[in-house]
């Protein structure tokens, strides 16, 4: 499944179940007979977490549904005086990372939400915090939209490989958590490449970014709940002859993280 079909079933299942004369026994109905062959088996537990957490909770924390386009998050909302954002998940190993030391020192203001898959009832909401390297920093997991690929006669495989990443915020040591290889999910330079020559360049900038980060929903509920930024792998040209360096190129950075991670940092050729 593609990220914007993936986005399009979670628009009509939040929008059935805002509307008073369908609601959440539609939706729910919807998901089960049409929708749930569609996805993946992470990706369907995740949706009916999040319709159930919304369901049970909108009132108590204010929900709002975050648009695929538009916010960084599942819902925005509120717990107690502190305005945050929401980000529902089934994975309960996400209740380790109460064991770290909290990411952010002025107080969080992004909250993980742990439903329990067997009572589909909130098990736990935690304050978002990262696994901790070994030279003090925290891993940053992202998304890295690789180019297409070749076989070694050169031939196109009409595919590109999406590496889910770890860097750590201090000393940018990096390492491939997951690879995964979809059709049509192109590099961010691919993406690019396609979009008419007259387009300025805000409007290019922003047909990036609403590309990126519905690759990054996407990978987000269907692979990996702890994402942070989608990036490209780039060759950045510094030299006549050709002479550069690689680099992840970042296209899209959750806001949490944003002060953590520049927009390009140097790597290898992968």
């Amino acid at each position: 499944m593609s990220a914007e079909n993936y986005n399009k079933i979670r628009r009509i299942l939040f929008s059935t179940a805002n509307d008073r004369k369908k609601g959440f026994s539609v939706s729910y109905e919807w998901l089960e007979k049409t929708y749930k062959k569609q996805l993946s088996p992470q990706g369907y537990a995740g949706l009916l977490a999040e319709l159930k957490f919304y369901e049970k909770n909108k009132k108590e924390f204010n929900l709002t549904v975050a648009g695929d386009m538009g916010e960084h998050a599942d819902f925005s909302g509120s717990m107690g005086q502190e305005v945050c954002r929401f980000d529902v998940t089934t994975n309960l190993a996400y209740k380790k990372y109460q064991d770290y030391e909290p990411f952010f020192s002025d107080g969080p203001k992004y909250k993980i939400v742990v439903m329990d898959k067997a009572s589909n009832e909130v098990s736990d909401i935690v304050s978002l915090a990262f696994e901790q390297c070994s030279c003090g920093g925290y891993k940053i997991p992202f998304l890295l939209l690789m180019g297409e690929n070749f076989n070694d006669r050169g031939e196109s495989q009409w595919s590109n490989d999406q590496l889910v990443m770890k860097i750590c915020t201090s000393c940018n040591e990096y390492g491939e958590a997951s690879r995964h290889t979809h059709h049509f999910l192109y590099s961010p330079q691919e993406y690019v490449s396609n979009l008419p020559e007259e387009m300025d360049n805000n409007e290019r900038r922003s047909k990036i970014n609403q590309y990126c980060l519905g690759a990054y929903k996407y990978f987000r509920r269907e692979f990996c709940d702890e994402l942070m930024g989608v990036a490209g792998h780039d060759y950045k040209v510094t030299a006549p002859d050709g002479g550069g360096y690689w680099t992840f190129n970042f296209q899209f950075k959750n806001q949490v993280v944003g002060d953590f991670l520049l927009d390009d940092i140097d790597c290898g050729l992968l």
